[in-house]
């Protein structure tokens, strides 16, 4: 894959999904420990979210660069979520399954999409 601008937020994203997957095997361990509820996932996940915020604040302003360099439609509507999903990283941690596994599809769509603009069409003559 070569490195771009428009696919720097995919190779960040793959960091922090990694990151993410590993906060939540950490904080189920922690719950079980406390005898387990997804409640105490939850509240745990809400108190730790407030020591990395701001990496979110980061990989939403690469999805938003990717965004306006975007050609295509793909990438757009894929940085488009991208930017949603840092949000949700953010107001709502304790869905950070469910986000990781929309960020991990996020980045295969934009790892494996073709720089060129494809959805141009050239008239015949």
């Amino acid at each position: 894959m070569k490195l771009s601008f428009i696919k720097l937020p995919a190779l960040y994203g793959v960091v922090y999904a990694l990151f993410t997957v590993v906060v939540l095997i950490v904080a189920t361990v922690y719950a079980v420990s406390k005898g387990f509820s997804t409640g105490l996932v939850g509240e745990t996940l809400l108190a730790w979210e407030s020591h990395w915020w701001w990496l979110s604040i980061f990989g939403g302003l690469l999805h938003l660069l990717s965004y306006i360099k975007s050609h295509s439609k793909r990438l757009m509507w894929s940085n488009w979520i991208g930017m949603c999903l840092y949000i949700g990283y953010v107001l709502i941690p304790n869905y950070s399954l469910p986000l990781v596994v929309l960020h991990f599809i996020v980045i295969y769509v934009i790892a494996t999409t073709k720089l060129h603009h494809d959805d141009v069409q050239v008239p015949e003559a």
